[in-house]
C-alpha cells in the first residue's frame, strides 16, 4: 500500500498543539512526529492514505492562519522516510561516498529527502530534525558519487534559495568521519 505523509510547521507552539489535536480528530491519520522544534516552533507529521492526509493537512492549513510556517503533502512517499522517524535505517554502512544536505526548514527538507531517495541509487543513513540545529533539517545519504550528485541537482531545482542551506559530497570518507556519521 502506498503511504502518504503530511506536515504542518507552526511558529506558535500552543496553536500547533491545538491544531494537531483537531486534525487527528478530523481525519483518519496516524501521528509519526509531534513535537516542539527549534527555534520555538511546533511540528506535526502524520501518515495515512492519500485522502486522509490531504484532509488533515488542508484542514490544519485552513485553521493555522498566520501561525503556519510551512507544510507539505507527499503521496507515495519513500518508506525509508517513515522508518527514519522511528529511528530505523536500512543500512549503516557507507558505500563509496557520503552526501549531506542541510535545509532551512524541516518541511522542505523532508520533501527534498524524498526527491533524493527517488532520484538515484542512494541510501539514507541519518536524518536530523530541527532540534538544536536552528529549525533546520539535515540528512546524510550514501551511494555512488554520481547518484548523490544527481540527487542534489534535483533538490537544487525544487528548493528556493531561502529553503536551501548547503550540501556536501565526500568521496571515500575517512574512517574517523564514518564513525562520526554512523
Amino acid at each position: 500500500m502506498n503511504r502518504s505523509i503530511g506536515a504542518l510547521e507552526f511558529r506558535s507552539i500552543s496553536k500547533g498543539i491545538e491544531i494537531s489535536d483537531q486534525i487527528v480528530k478530523k481525519a483518519s491519520v496516524e501521528i509519526i512526529y509531534c513535537k516542539t522544534i527549534c527555534p520555538g516552533k511546533f511540528l506535526i507529521i502524520v501518515t495515512g492514505d492519500e485522502g486522509a492526509v490531504d484532509e488533515a493537512i488542508d484542514f490544519g492549513e485552513e485553521m493555522a492562519g498566520k501561525t503556519l510556517v510551512d507544510h507539505f503533502k507527499l503521496h507515495a512517499v519513500s518508506p525509508v522516510i517513515i522508518d527514519a522517524f522511528k529511528n530505523k535505517y536500512e543500512t549503516k554502512e557507507i558505500v563509496d561516498a557520503v552526501g549531506v544536505i542541510e535545509t532551512n526548514k524541516v518541511c522542505t527538507g523532508i520533501v527534498a529527502l524524498d526527491q533524493v531517495l527517488k532520484a538515484g541509487d542512494v541510501k539514507l543513513i541519518k536524518m536530523q530534525l530541527a532540534l538544536c540545529i536552528s529549525g533546520k533539517l539535515v540528512f546524510t545519504i550514501t551511494g555512488p558519487v554520481s547518484s548523490i550528485e544527481y540527487g542534489f541537482l534535483e533538490v537544487k531545482n525544487i528548493l528556493s534559495t531561502h529553503e536551501y542551506a548547503n550540501t556536501a559530497i565526500i568521496p571515500s570518507p575517512s574512517e574517523e568521519i564514518k564513525k562520526y556519521l554512523i
